[in-house]
């Protein structure tokens, strides 16, 4: 039974983390990525530290429904020189609508 528990555990905290993420390869001195979503809810930008590695991993769960266009800035900042980031890098994806409502429901014997 406690095995069962610790199963049921480990499979609830692995859904609960399971967010589609945006993500990119490791970046050598990349310190913070820029990020702009245009999407049919307006214009939304954020800042993102960079991971240990310099590569993005951000969240996208909160995303509107439908087409999403995010724009991403690879960025290094620097004492002396201030902050210095890449051209924009446009990834586009969709976001699917929810579900119909489900008709019909009954119980049969």
């Amino acid at each position: 039974m406690k095995k069962l528990i610790v199963l049921g555990i480990i499979l609830f905290a692995t859904s609960v983390m399971a967010s589609p993420f945006i993500v990119s390869d490791p970046n050598t001195g990349v310190t913070l990525y820029k990020l702009k979503n245009v999407s049919t809810a307006g214009t939304e930008t954020t800042t993102c530290i960079a991971q240990a590695d310099g590569s993005l991993k951000t969240d996208v769960a909160g995303v509107p429904v439908g087409l999403n266009t995010v724009t991403v800035s690879a960025c290094i900042s620097s004492p002396v020189w201030g902050e210095a980031c890449s051209a924009e890098v446009v990834f586009p994806f969709t976001r699917p609508a929810l579900p119909a409502i489900t008709k019909a429901i009954r119980l049969i014997p």
